[in-house]
């Protein structure tokens, strides 16, 4: 979606597509800013497109993003949902030239207790069921798409990422606004005042909803999510 000067990549979560991004991503748009939500690699098709793909393939896949529209000319703001938000700082810590990071519901430590026996649970398991919705608007599933099982292998390797991502979070030196909801039972609060602690950013926004679930960008508060984010991004440019 083109738009003004600044472009506002936006990434999402694990196992779904841009569609949770796309209310978001529509505001962000009649704003005036320009978008792009990228399918990541082995989404959007069948579960067994996903299970041998790497986190690094995902991490080439934005960065060839942000240095495209840089080489065009727009400053770049990027942020992610969930996974998304993962890679958003790996993103920020790869490409420092970027104007700032916006992460949504990151799970900087996971709040899903089978994260403690993944690499167990992919020796004798292909995939496993996703986490059960905590929509609290009901209409929010008829807004998305994903796929109704984590595969095992890949979700190891995502936590790996998520691990790397928590030694390196002081190489984050931009603006960075973090979005959750008290509701969430997929990160933590530990998690996100941790990544608010131990960034460089030179300032730290932090907005904690009351009435959504995980996928904050599509949920009930979506509209106060994309309000906040706009806001944000103006800031930058002052």
């Amino acid at each position: 979606m083109p738009g003004g000067s600044t472009t506002v990549v936006l990434i999402h979560g694990y196992t779904g597509s841009p569609a949770e991004m796309g209310l978001l991503a529509d505001s962000l748009q009649h704003e005036g800013f320009g978008v792009e939500c990228p399918l990541l690699a082995g989404h959007g098709t069948c579960l067994e497109d996903l299970m041998p793909v790497e986190p690094d393939q995902w991490l080439k896949q934005l960065e060839a993003v942000v240095d495209r529209l840089q080489h065009q000319g727009q400053s770049v703001v990027v942020g992610g949902l969930s996974l998304g938000a993962i890679l958003a700082l790996q993103v920020a810590r790869r490409r420092p030239s970027i104007q700032g990071v916006i992460t949504y519901s990151p799970p900087v430590i996971s709040g899903d207790p089978r994260a403690l026996i993944a690499p167990l649970l992919a020796k004798v398991l292909a995939s496993v069921p996703r986490p059960a919705d905590d929509f609290v608007d009901p209409t929010t599933a008829e807004r998305i798409w994903t796929y109704n099982r984590w595969p095992s292998r890949c979700s190891v390797k995502v936590l790996e990422l998520i691990a790397d991502t928590r030694r390196h979070l002081a190489e984050v030196t931009k603006p960075l606004l973090v979005m959750a909801s008290r509701l969430d039972r997929v990160i933590t609060p530990r998690g996100v005042n941790r990544l608010r602690q131990q960034v460089s950013s030179p300032y730290v926004e932090l907005q904690w909803l009351e009435n959504s679930g995980h996928l904050i960008t599509t949920d009930a508060e979506w509209r106060t999510v994309a309000a906040v984010t706009a806001e944000f991004i103006r800031r930058l440019g002052d």
